[in-house]
């Protein structure tokens, strides 16, 4: 009866048998046999297991299971199988030696199954424990461990690695506003459009929320890392279609260096966090590379709102003056207004350096209060100078995200309209993504003046849409367009697009007499920057007026 429960277990097993005789000739096959190999008795009967295998194994491989065998009787590992149909599949084996009733070593049955869906599951497991589950990009901490190991070649061949950090600049509000689901279809999208600037030798990973983080080995030098986050920018500048709706996003990239800046992962991680920091306050969409001057004077330890709040009342925040000049006449025909804050440790901070922390409605409040104070010395200017077309004020982004806020900003506005007109200076991002709270504040007969052009070219479409009545050309074009081919191509293409739409220009960040010839010989009409003198008081701007006019 035991010999028939065997031969039953034998022919039914839902695992593969096969037995062989003393030299590994096969003898005989179950039923499992051939669905797990494809393969009928008629067809192996006499062959060794060979048969089976997918490549050529080592001869010490053979060896190991012989000693196995004949030492201790038994033998189990995984060797890979090819189907009969081609397809290569793991098996696990569990191979026996057998004994006749005298004892005498008469053959092998040996017990195995495809195992491929255990492997499945492990990496099943592994992909949870190691990717991102909505954008399959390695994690945090797979991140680390492939930044562990490139860190160690890279010292090994002495070349250089860079880390970059990528943050989604308002990305909360998208996802507060436009929702989760949203939210999630746009960080695929990105996840995607950051994996088609990285090489194949590159790392991307998720990070948090709405921060990615990119490890680029074997660069050569900074500039090839410039040149990666240049691309990152421009990538993520470009709308983002989400259920029939175009949504504007932007990126802010920190870069730091192996092994200039750090020589261990976290380390570089922290520099390019900081970095990244100082691209946000250097009003977005734009890259740093970390230098210590940031952790010096500007990291994110040292400006904090609670400290911004305090400054809003205690006279710590003034306005500061920037003369607009035509080119033709050489007079002074508009001002740029200014904040800035006289910090007690780091001196003077510009307000595109502390714009960042007004991200809560506490702080931006408080910021109105006190922009509607320095909004009176408006009419003490326009009284005195008339001539004068504009006074232009920034506006970011977050003091726009409430409709109460645009109302108070246009009732605002609408005080300071009385005898001249002011223009808000907003980023192309903002005036698409916030055109009907844009279109609010124009009510109040302010002009508008787009900027936000310093990575791409604008599209004509979105001129048109916006319908501005000025163009800024940013102060880091100006700055480098006379050595930077693509800047100056972005520069022509502003300065063609305003002369197609009849929109007048205004070049920030005039330093040189060469970048004032050529931006006049290209037809832009309007310019300001430490050309013409640094920012003034108002008492000092009221003086210079007086000589100018």
């Amino acid at each position: 009866m035991i010999e028939n429960y065997a031969q039953q277990l034998f022919l039914y097993s839902p695992q593969a048998v096969i037995v062989m005789d003393v030299e590994s000739k096969i003898l005989e096959v179950n039923t499992a046999f051939k669905q797990v190999s494809g393969y009928c008795l008629e067809e192996v009967v006499g062959q060794s297991l060979h048969l089976l295998s997918a490549a050529k194994l080592a001869d010490d491989f053979y060896e190991t299971i012989w000693l196995e065998l004949m030492n201790h009787g038994s033998w189990q590992g995984e060797v890979w199988n090819r189907h009969k149909d081609g397809a290569v599949y793991p098996a696990w084996f569990n191979v026996i030696k057998i004994s006749d009733d005298s004892g005498n070593h008469s053959g092998y049955i040996a017990q195995f199954f495809n195992s491929s869906y255990l492997k499945s599951a492990e990496s099943t497991n592994q992909q949870v424990a190691q990717y991102d589950e909505l954008t399959n990009l390695p994690n945090w901490d797979m991140f680390q461990d492939i930044l562990s190991t490139r860190i160690t070649q890279s010292k090994e061949a002495n070349e250089q690695l860079a880390v970059m950090l990528v943050d989604l600049d308002r990305f909360k509000w998208i996802n507060d506003n436009l929702g989760r689901a949203v939210g999630d279809s746009l960080l695929q999208e990105v996840a995607r459009r950051l994996g088609s600037v990285v090489r194949d030798e590159d790392t991307l990973a998720r990070l948090s929320s709405d921060e990615f983080v990119m490890m680029l080995p074997a660069v050569e030098g900074v500039e090839s890392a410039i040149k990666v986050a240049q691309r990152v920018v421009e990538q993520l500048s470009h709308g983002i279609f989400v259920d029939h709706r175009e949504i504007f996003i932007s990126g802010s990239v920190g870069i730091s260096m192996y092994p200039e800046h750090a020589e261990r992962g976290k380390d570089l991680v922290k520099k390019a966090d900081v970095a990244m920091y100082a691209a946000k306050q250097g009003g977005r969409n734009t890259f740093r590379v970390y230098s210590e001057l940031m952790e010096r004077s500007k990291g994110p330890q040292i400006l904090r709102e609670e400290d911004l709040i305090t400054a809003l009342v205690s006279n710590e925040i003034q306005m500061s003056y920037l003369p607009v000049y035509s080119i033709y006449s050489h007079q002074v025909v508009a001002v740029h207004a200014s904040p800035y804050w006289l910090h007690g440790e780091l001196g003077l901070v510009s307000f595109s350096d502390f714009s960042a922390l007004l991200e809560n409605p506490d702080s931006i409040k408080q910021y109105e209060n006190w922009l509607n104070q320095e909004l009176q010395s408006l009419n003490v200017i326009w009284e005195r100078f008339p001539s004068l077309r504009f006074i232009s004020l920034r506006i970011e982004a977050q003091q726009l995200n409430s409709k109460d806020a645009i109302q108070r900003w246009v009732s605002q506005l609408s005080q300071h309209q009385k005898s001249g007109r002011l223009m808000i200076d907003v980023d192309i991002q903002t005036a698409l993504e916030k055109e009907g709270a844009v279109f609010d504040l124009l009510t109040s007969d302010a002009l508008l003046s787009i900027t936000g052009f310093a990575c791409e070219s604008p599209a004509l479409e979105q001129i048109r849409d916006v319908q501005p009545d000025f163009i800024k050309i940013d102060a880091s074009l100006v700055t480098t367009m006379s050595n930077d081919e693509r800047r100056r191509k972005i520069v022509d293409s502003i300065l063609a697009i305003a002369d197609q739409l009849n929109i007048e220009v205004l070049a920030d960040g005039l330093s040189t007499a060469g970048q004032r010839g050529e931006l006049m010989g290209q037809g832009c009409m309007l310019m300001q920057g430490p050309y013409f003198g640094t920012p003034l008081t108002l008492a000092q701007l009221l003086e210079h007026l007086a000589v100018e006019h």
